[in-house]
């Protein structure tokens, strides 16, 4: 059972979103399910360093928004577990344009669907579906002390399909290391890929024999090449070494750009981890 205190920790900590949610459903008119699947998506993007997303989106008019909401409502649909692969007439389609630096299209979803799919079930499951009413965001009352719901409004169960964990999947043990937590997503520049050979080469030249796997986007249509892979880490260490302190890393390879990122939760980030513990929310 989440306590009143720490509820209203986590109203407050997404101050931000309830205000996007409220003016997309109330002043924008769109679907509540539909707007709090697509900010569950924009906070999966921020968990894995796009950094600032929702105050970004926040700052743009409507048109813009719904733009942006109505490329987050396809791009979800590329990282359901059964998900089928983009059509060879959208799958280079760029997505977020004017966001962010480097490439991204719905082939991105769709190869790191499994990866994405798990945390989106997970923010759902624990933020959005707290914070988020039916018709309007939950609120705080006015002495700051619980969460109240505006009128017509009531805490939302989860969206059908969402909340469907794997149920095989391996218990964290106490001083285990996941593999997602040495795992760095990969983007190439569009025409100029990477093989998996290159992609080893320029990481043990530079760190040392750290590597455990590369991973390859496996292509589909004739004339189409990988913009996508995964690099699997010995030991999560090496990941900080590689970042340098940034969100993202972008190297020059045999003269062809790679962009290397992963999951980094920042200050906010760890924030957010210390109020869904204080929940006793198993994350």
């Amino acid at each position: 059972m989440t306590g009143i205190g720490t509820l209203v920790d986590l109203l407050l900590f997404y101050t931000l979103e309830r205000v996007l949610f409220n003016r997309m459903v109330i002043t924008m008119a769109k679907n509540s399910q539909q707007v709090k699947s697509a900010m569950a998506l924009w906070l999966m993007l921020e968990e894995i360093g796009y950094h600032e997303l929702i105050r970004i989106i926040h700052s743009y008019d409507d048109d813009t928004i719904e733009a942006l909401f109505n490329v987050a409502l396809q791009c979800l649909e590329f990282i359901q577990p059964n998900a089928s692969s983009p059509t060879r007439e959208s799958h280079d389609t760029p997505v977020f344009l004017g966001l962010f630096d480097e490439p991204m299209n719905f082939r991105f979803f769709h190869y790191n669907r499994e990866f994405m799919y798990k945390r989106y079930v997970h923010i759902m499951e624990t933020v959005c579906d707290k914070i988020f009413g039916d018709n309007a965001a939950i609120e705080v009352d006015e002495s700051g002390l619980k969460p109240v719901a505006k009128e017509g409004s009531t805490s939302s169960s989860p969206v059908a399909g969402v909340s469907n964990l794997n149920p095989g999947a391996d218990e964290f043990r106490p001083g285990q290391t996941p593999e997602d937590t040495r795992t760095m997503f990969l983007t190439f520049s569009k025409g100029h890929p990477l093989s998996r050979e290159e992609i080893i080469h320029f990481f043990t030249s530079n760190w040392g024999e750290v590597v455990q796997d590369v991973v390859i986007e496996h292509v589909s249509h004739p004339g189409q090449e990988p913009q996508f892979g995964r690099i699997v880490f010995t030991c999560s260490l090496v990941i900080p070494m590689v970042l340098n302190g940034q969100s993202k890393a972008k190297f020059l390879v045999n003269r062809k750009h790679l962009w290397a990122r992963i999951y980094v939760p920042r200050h906010r980030g760890r924030t957010k981890m210390s109020l869904l513990r204080a929940t006793n929310i198993r994350i």
